[in-house]
């Protein structure tokens, strides 16, 4: 149930769904007045959702900037790995298949290798298709330790579904394994970090670092420049770009709401 309503909500958070409704309505639709306030309508969707430098510029002031690794100038305890960067419906299970979030893996795996934390923590608790058995914290510990990490420096925390339980989960466990007090990098998709660092704070947890990853809209992208090209020439797939940024404001609605941040 949970999956279907969210996939629901995803769908009707896209500006594509907006628009095909619509034009379904607009073709239905026999009243002059109401006609003219659809067709507005859809040429202010079509218009303002397929721009690039307004998603790029949306983009930007929404998500952090990237965290320079030069500047990580101390180790830190833990780099807790948020899950979110597997395609769990993909076979066979024997490796890892990596989604559009990809970064949050394999940046994590390179900050242990520089040194820049002791251990790999990975928190999810999302389920493969074709083995119920097996997490996506599981899977991802296992391949991080087929990349060169030593097993004692990874732990899999696989029962959270969401970052609310995320945090819950990654708080007992440092409460019931002694982890201490120590300074840990958080790692997550730049457009999840304001939500992930909230639920942290909110299950009492402040000695941490955001360490985005996957940014939408790089800083030096050409779409960040007014030009022709980006601004008056459509691109359709900028439409589909929003979806991740509306699914994410809504999250934090919901998250607010409930009382998780």
């Amino acid at each position: 149930m949970y999956a279907l309503l969210s996939a629901a909500v995803s769908v009707c958070l896209q500006p594509l769904t907006w628009l095909l409704g619509l034009l379904v309505a607009l073709a239905f639709c026999r009243t002059g007045k109401w006609r003219r306030r659809l067709m507005i309508a859809v040429l202010a969707v079509a218009v303002i959702f397929t721009n690039p430098w307004l998603h790029h510029a949306v983009s930007n002031a929404w998500e952090p900037a990237p965290l320079s690794l030069p500047k990580i100038d101390t180790a830190f305890g833990d780099a807790v790995v948020l899950g979110g960067f597997t395609r769990l419906y993909a076979t066979p299970t024997d490796r890892l298949h990596l989604s559009g979030d990809a970064n949050r893996f394999t940046q994590a795996i390179e900050l242990y290798h520089l040194g820049k934390v002791r251990r790999l923590v990975f928190v999810s608790g999302g389920h493969t298709t074709a083995d119920a058995s097996l997490t996506e914290a599981e899977l991802a510990a296992r391949t991080a330790a087929r990349f060169g990490v030593p097993e004692d420096a990874i732990v899999a925390l696989g029962t959270s579904r969401n970052t609310h339980e995320n945090a819950e989960e990654y708080r007992a466990w440092r409460r019931d394994s002694g982890g201490g007090d120590a300074p840990f990098l958080l790692v997550t998709s730049a457009f999840h970090a304001r939500r992930a660092a909230a639920c942290f704070r909110k299950a009492g947890m402040d000695e941490f670092i955001v360490f985005p990853t996957d940014h939408r809209s790089e800083r030096a992208h050409p779409d960040r420049r007014l030009t022709l090209s980006n601004t008056v020439i459509p691109s359709p797939a900028t439409m589909l770009s929003w979806g991740s940024l509306f699914r994410e404001w809504f999250g934090l609605l919901v998250y607010r709401l409930r009382g998780w941040i």
